[in-house]
């Protein structure tokens, strides 16, 4: 077996497109609020070079979205009499996919 580690860069740009597929999920949802502050959080990922104060405060404000203001956790949990996929699974894959590429760009 051949890992392959990723480089941060990729990571996170990753997660920048991770949250613009999230957005409109949570929009759906109701969550307004959240899409508007991680709206801002992409904007200053893309804006701010890795290792930065606005970066690293970023992916912490992220992670806090999902942690505390906005409790965003509570979709990263799936279903599991689910026979077929819906909303809620790709809601929650998404956001899974966000909040792993933070934590793992958190230093």
């Amino acid at each position: 077996m051949t890992i392959i580690k990723r480089d941060r860069k990729d990571s996170a740009l990753d997660l920048v497109n991770a949250i613009d597929k999230l957005n409109p999920l949570l929009a759906e949802q109701g969550e307004h609020d959240a899409v508007v502050d991680l709206k801002k959080i992409a904007s200053n990922l893309r804006k701010s070079a890795l290792g930065t104060d606005l970066f690293n405060a970023s992916i912490s404000d992220l992670i806090d979205a999902f942690e505390g203001d906005h409790e965003l956790i509570a979709y990263t949990h799936q279903r599991k009499d689910s026979s077929e996929w819906t909303p809620a699974e790709e809601l929650a894959i998404a956001s899974c996919r966000v909040l792993n590429l933070a934590r793992r760009m958190k230093v």
